[in-house]
């Protein structure tokens, strides 16, 4: 992509984010143990003891759910790096127009949201403005875990498996026709990170979001300065995920993938995490490896391939071109 063009919806591109975090002269702070990069879902600071963990995450382009949506995708940022999800800081655009029941409508939803996964919502703020078109709510999570029970962002090994759990594109699909899997099997990966956490030789855990199971499976591996290899065959899809990828000519490794978790595991631990995942109900399997090399793979129908990278949702795709 051209930094200096256009750009297209969706998260900004890593290449613009890395060089701005690269050239930007951060502050440093010894207490800062997780920053800013690529496939760091949270931040981490060392507060008290404890690790305090941060992460901040909009819902722009669904109307229906926003509330918990904004809570859930928040709350599994946290959850990824071993921590639970606490306080909740909200900010709510709600275009001009609006009522004020679809307002309250929405606070109520955030309210019981919090309120259902433990949460405490502590402040915010709401706000009806023409900057948006629809309503936007955009949240910023924290939580806490003992120091030992952190999983680093960054910690993939040379060799690790890549472990999926839960189905791949789960959000997305439901985004294009299938609202009812936001209800079953939802999009929070609690269960899986909860059930991770504590095991040894879980390395590293990414939540996978915009540009799907491909583009966060690259994110985990280079993160640690790595690649990854991905076998498409291996991968858990809900059928209607591939009936609604080849009903729309959409490629649904780059799919809007909430509710799905990828963990780096080390090959002798991944009996003992796939267990686990089981034990808590999570469907879950092995779908490829995080390796020192030059470029990241998929193996699809026997051949091998660049994993590709999608610099936009291909959900946000099909709403576009069906706009």
């Amino acid at each position: 992509m051209n930094l200096a063009g256009g750009m297209g919806l969706g998260k900004a591109p890593m290449s613009l984010l890395s060089a701005v975090f690269d050239s930007s002269g951060l502050i440093e702070d010894a207490r800062v143990l997780q920053g800013p990069g690529v496939g760091r879902d949270a931040a981490i600071v060392e507060w008290g003891g404890q690790a305090l963990v941060m992460s901040s995450d909009p819902i722009t382009f669904v109307d229906a759910d926003v509330g918990k949506l904004a809570v859930t995708v928040n709350a599994n940022d946290i959850l990824v790096v071993g921590a639970e999800p606490q306080w909740l800081v909200a900010t709510v655009l709600a275009p001009a127009g609006v009522s004020a029941d679809d307002v309250r409508a929405l606070l109520r939803d955030l309210h019981n949201a919090c309120r259902e996964a433990g949460i405490a919502l502590v402040g915010g703020h709401t706000e009806v403005t023409d900057a948006v078109s629809r309503a936007v709510v955009s949240c910023a999570m924290i939580g806490s875990a003992p120091m030992g029970q952190i999983i680093p962002s960054d910690g993939a090994h040379d060799g690790d498996s890549i472990i999926q759990a839960g189905a791949a594109a789960v959000e997305g699909t439901a985004i294009l026709g299938y609202p009812e899997l936001l209800e079953s099997p939802g999009i929070s990966i609690a269960p899986a990170a909860r059930a991770l956490r504590n095991v040894d030789g879980v390395h590293a855990m990414h939540d996978v979001t915009e540009g799907g199971i491909a583009t966060a499976a690259a994110e985990l591996a280079e993160a640690a300065g790595l690649v990854a290899e991905l076998v498409f065959e291996d991968i858990l899809w809900l059928p209607q995920t591939l009936a609604i990828c080849a009903e729309r000519q959409l490629d649904p490794l780059g799919l809007l993938g909430s509710g799905t978790l990828l963990a780096a595991v080390s090959a002798d631990a991944v009996d003992h995490a796939l267990a686990e995942l089981a034990r808590a109900s999570v469907p879950a399997c092995h779908v490829g490896q995080v390796r020192d090399g030059i470029r990241a793979t998929l193996n699809h129908g026997g051949q091998t391939r660049p994993l590709p990278r999608f610099g936009r949702d291909e959900a946000l795709r099909a709403l576009a071109e069906a706009q």
